[in-house]
């Protein structure tokens, strides 16, 4: 397919990522990850996702900036700091083939993680006062999640259900939760994209694809955020997991 087709089709790529992400409450990585291989090889799908992801978690950074506590991300991003570029490493070491199959493999888990983490009943729907935590108790189970999340960040760049998981139980109100996700991933999305510049991963053609990447997320982003007051957002849910599944059991197997 010629270059104008290509552009054409990571930005719509990029647009219904961003409107599940909006939609829903979380895919546009793995959203990304899963439809970007249909279009270009799955090694330059990771490296322009993870390249476009900064602006656009940037954005969604900024609007949560009132809940943002440093001290809850803290241990998060020394642990992302220490595993992030072994994941890197082993994303540069991994064949084609394996790396096709893994990153199936990722999206299968990440999709049921994600899935569990927003049906685990917490105060963080709500806007109430939440449970804070004596800081020696979650030091070291956050600097785990955030060492996972970095690890697998470098390797088939989704960051996120760790921390997910990890800040769901934490009781905190919903603005400081999302703010502790976002200023989080955003730390480690810049220390990815700066691990890549150093080993020359990031070319003029995957810098091209995220700067077409971005801006379309960001609509869909907007879009979603304004139909999702229109339809249900359980049965838009179903419908994007069910084929995430199948793409990534088709990755797996195929």
């Amino acid at each position: 397919m010629d270059d104008t087709t290509t552009m054409i089709l990571i930005a719509t790529v990029a647009a219904i990522a961003g409107f599940a992400h909006s939609a829903i409450g979380f895919g546009f990585g793995i959203v990304s990850l899963s439809l970007l291989p249909l279009i270009v090889d799955v090694r330059q799908s990771h490296i322009v996702v993870s390249t476009a992801s900064v602006p656009v978690i940037l954005m969604a950074a900024w609007s949560f900036r009132r809940g943002l506590n440093w001290r809850d991300i803290r241990p998060a991003v020394i642990g992302a700091i220490v595993f992030l570029p072994v994941g890197l490493v082993l994303f540069e070491m991994m064949p084609m083939g394996w790396l096709v199959r893994v990153t199936g493999l990722a999206i299968l888990l990440m999709v049921l993680m994600n899935y569990r983490n927003r049906h685990r009943k917490t105060d963080s729907d709500t806007d109430g006062p939440g449970i804070v935590p004596a800081e020696a108790a979650t030091t070291w189970p956050c600097f785990i999640a955030g060492g996972l999340g970095g690890f697998l960040a470098g390797a088939v760049s989704i960051a996120g259900p760790p921390m997910a998981a990890f800040g769901l139980k934490q009781g905190w109100p919903a603005e400081r939760f999302k703010a502790f996700m976002n200023f989080y991933l955003l730390v480690v999305a810049m220390y990815k994209v700066g691990g890549m510049v150093v080993r020359n991963l990031i070319d003029r053609e995957a810098l091209t694809q995220a700067c077409w990447l971005a801006p379309a997320a960001v609509i869909g982003i907007v879009v979603g955020a304004k139909a999702s007051r229109h339809f249900s957002s359980r049965w838009t849910e179903a419908l994007v997991t069910t084929s995430l599944l199948a793409i990534a059991v088709y990755f797996i197997v195929g």
